[in-house]
Formats: structure tokens, sequence, C-alpha cells
């Protein structure tokens, strides 16, 4: 066997117990921090939240919101927005975000296009862009927020 087949034989053998080893304490970090299954009901009423006021374009749309879940990692977790209107706000997405419209409904201009979302529609924003919210009575909607990583959002852009 020649040199080179062996290192590269080491060399693989090498990123898969890079990987592996990476996955075994992925999950030890979660066995040790995952909350335990509810076993009663737990309220969690959604609070004041503030906004960069900068971002407030009209109105004055009293924002409320909770998170409910959250990954042990911090790639991800969940809650409840609300917002009053009438209001127009700017979103800046610091994470990839989806959302579930619960209640209410918007009128947005994102990345060129203006639609409108009412509820039972769900919608995606990427990170590093800006959404116009245009709220005429109020919404409340469910939000996903999740962290790829650089290298996941560079090829989304990529695909896009």
């Amino acid at each position: 066997m020649n040199k080179s087949f062996k290192y590269g034989i080491a060399g693989v053998a090498g990123i898969i117990a890079g990987v592996i080893g990476v996955a075994i304490c992925g999950s030890i970090a979660y066995a040790i921090h995952v909350a335990p299954a509810t076993s009663s009901t737990v309220s969690m009423p959604t609070q004041a939240f503030a906004v960069d006021p900068s971002w407030v374009k009209s109105g004055k749309p009293n924002f409320k919101a909770v998170e409910f879940s959250a990954a042990t990692d911090g790639s991800s977790s969940s809650g409840i927005f609300e917002a009053e209107g009438p209001s127009t706000f700017e979103w800046h997405y610091q994470l990839d975000e989806s959302i579930y419209v619960l209640s209410g409904g918007v009128e947005i201009d994102y990345l060129g296009q203006h639609f409108t979302l009412k509820e039972g529609d769900t919608a995606f924003f990427r990170a590093g862009t800006v959404a116009l919210w245009h709220v005429p009575v109020g919404i409340k909607k469910t939000w996903t927020l999740y962290n790829p990583g650089r290298l996941a959002r560079w090829l989304g852009r990529l695909g896009n």
C-alpha cells in the first residue's frame, strides 16, 4: 500500500471520527439541558416587547411577545407575537423566520413584492432582510426563528 493511500484513509477516518464526536457532544448537551415533558398547564402570556423606535413608521403598534420554546444549542426558538393597528413598521430579520398567522392580518412589502397574510397563512423571511408591515387592525402570529449558520445562509443565497 502506498503512503498517499494510507494518508487518504487516515484522513477520511479522522473526518468520520470528528463528525461522530460532534454528534455525541451535541446529544449529551441536549440530554443535560432539555426541558422536562409538560405534565401540567403552563401559563405564558405575551408581554410588552420593545423594538427600535426608528422601525415604527406610523401608529402605535403596541408589540407583545412570548418565547415558549428554545433549542438548547440556541439554533432555534418559537413563540407568539402580537401588534396592534393601524400601524406601519419595519421588521429587521436577524435570523431566518417562519410565521403562521393566528388572527388578524397584515400587508407586507418584502424583497420587492407586496402580499397580504391573514389567519391561516404562513410566510418565510430570510436573515439579513427587512420587511415593511402594514397592520390595519391587529395581528397575532406564531414565529419560529432558525439560525442555520453562516455557511448554510451563504449557500441559501446562492440558490435564490
